[in-house]
């Protein structure tokens, strides 16, 4: 059963993952059809560190989650 969550898991972070990177390609095209000059070099940076900051949040969530779902150790004193 754990073992399907898992999948699961992984498999919506990989989801969300390449969501965010086609929204970043996206709003990227669409700033080189509209911005010119150096706009267009903060623009695409703004874009780049948002996309960064939402895939390590996606990724950190995940891990949390699965690092809730392992198994204990048996604990020997």
């Amino acid at each position: 059963m754990k073992q399907k969550i898992r999948g699961c898991i992984i498999a919506t972070m990989a989801v969300l993952i390449s969501l965010i990177a086609v929204y970043a390609f996206g709003n990227v095209s669409q700033s080189l059809e509209v911005t010119r000059g150096p706009d267009l070099l903060w623009r695409c940076l703004a874009m780049w560190v948002k996309s960064i900051i939402l895939t390590q949040t996606v990724l950190v969530v995940g891990i949390l989650v699965l690092f809730m779902l392992r198994k204990p150790k048996d604990a020997r004193s």
